[in-house]
């Protein structure tokens, strides 16, 4: 029996949009080639070392500032934290509605976690996006596991096991969402029930489904 949900954010949640981010790097960043670091499920390089807490914002906003290639004035422009910050959390859309309903559908008959790849710019702007709908995002979920506090990143099955020994949840009575291929089966070789949500889906839909599978 399921007893326990646990949730992706990015792609799930949040909906992801790759291209937008990666043209506000270019347009008002100048980092023209920043869509070699950023993937929609588990970055790579410097961006890897930030969202698995290994450098900070403030050094990740430093090596960004490197790759910038805007002149003005005849002179390299500074670029500032707000817009870099700006250009990250494109990647980022509003929390669709029927997201907010079905966790709070779910939340009072089940133990609702998060385990995301996120990073600290990209997670205070989420906060801010729960914030839009009314809801602090603590009120939806027990817990978040993040990927930079916890200095691990999905499909590491050490974040797994570091969230079910911390979280005392029992795999077999835990039911993961991902829209990774690679996430969900790490999470499977670990005992979880798993459903790859596509985000084009309804989410209440594909969770009800697998729920309603499981009780016949």
């Amino acid at each position: 029996m399921i007893k326990n949900l646990v949730f992706d954010l990015g792609g799930v949640i949040v909906p992801l949009n790759r291209v937008a981010c990666i043209r506000a790097f270019n347009d008002i960043v100048g980092y023209r080639d920043f869509g070699e670091v950023l993937r929609s499920y588990r970055q790579i390089g410097f961006f890897e070392k930030f969202e698995t807490g290994q450098i900070s914002a403030r050094q990740f906003r430093q090596i960004i500032r490197t790759h910038s290639a805007i002149i003005k004035d005849g002179k390299p422009k500074i670029i500032s934290d707000r817009e870099i910050d700006y250009s990250l959390n494109c990647f980022l859309n509003d929390i669709p509605q029927d997201k907010i309903e079905t966790l709070l559908f779910y939340r009072n008959d089940y133990r609702m976690l998060l385990l995301s790849n996120t990073n600290p710019i990209g997670m205070a702007y989420c906060r801010k996006l729960f914030k839009d709908k009314g809801y602090d995002v603590k009120e939806l979920f027990d817990k978040l596991y993040l990927s930079y506090r916890m200095k691990l990143a999905k499909p590491d099955k050490a974040i797994f096991l570091k969230m079910i020994k911390d979280s005392g949840i029992v795999p077999e009575e835990t039911l993961y969402i991902d829209d990774s291929p690679a996430n969900v089966e790490a999470g499977k070789a670990l005992g979880l029930h798993t459903v790859l949500y596509n985000p084009k889906d309804d989410l209440y839909g594909k969770i009800s489904e697998y729920l309603e599978r499981e009780q016949r």
